[in-house]
């Protein structure tokens, strides 16, 4: 009779043990599968940031990025009223500009002189889902470059059009440096 209790105990405590494995699972697996309205959207966007000084890289770095309000609203002017006439995104811009945040609709000290004003890269389709722009510039001055943007409008210095922005390590560029900005938009499926 004793080991029957013994061998009833040890059943008890593995089919607990395994029970609230099970609870453990399915509550952390449903609390996910909530979706409100509000609910902030992460985007997959990828920066690329590169100086070359005498040939040589000085400086590399690959960071996530922020969508902006007026980025996120312009995506939804297109795709659902088709009421924007500025279509494309693809105008890169720099700034010494810290701490970006999804609020902003400019930067606020946009670089716009010493050969890097915002400037129009070149698109082109990574994938089904994502596409690059590029930009480059050669600076003339020098200059401390702390973030860089993404817009629907060209004009250097200009507000609410802001698609995305990113904050990098703070990079010190002199006159002669070469800057490449390679812009990933994804907006994955499924």
């Amino acid at each position: 009779m004793k080991k029957l209790n013994k061998n009833l105990k040890t059943v008890l405590i593995a089919v607990g043990f395994i029970a609230s494995i099970m609870g453990a699972y399915f509550l952390g697996f449903y609390s996910g599968q909530t979706f409100g309205v509000n609910q902030e959207v992460k985007h997959p966007h990828m920066v690329n940031v590169v100086i070359w000084r005498d040939g040589a890289v000085v400086y590399n770095y690959t960071t996530h990025n922020i969508l902006t309000t007026i980025g996120a609203k312009h995506a939804r002017n297109i795709f659902g009223f088709d009421n924007e006439t500025q279509r494309q995104v693809i105008y890169i811009s720099l700034s010494s500009d810290t701490s970006p945040g999804k609020s902003w609709t400019k930067l606020p000290n946009e670089i716009t002189t010493g050969g890097l004003a915002r400037t129009a890269g070149t698109p082109s389709v990574v994938n089904a889902t994502a596409f690059q722009v590029v930009a480059s510039w050669t600076a003339t001055d020098s200059f401390t470059v702390s973030c860089t943007g993404i817009h629907w409008d060209g004009t250097a210095g200009s507000d609410g059009n802001l698609f995305a922005v990113a904050e990098i390590p703070t990079a010190n560029v002199i006159s002669g440096d070469n800057i490449q900005v390679t812009w990933t938009i994804n907006t994955p499926d499924g």
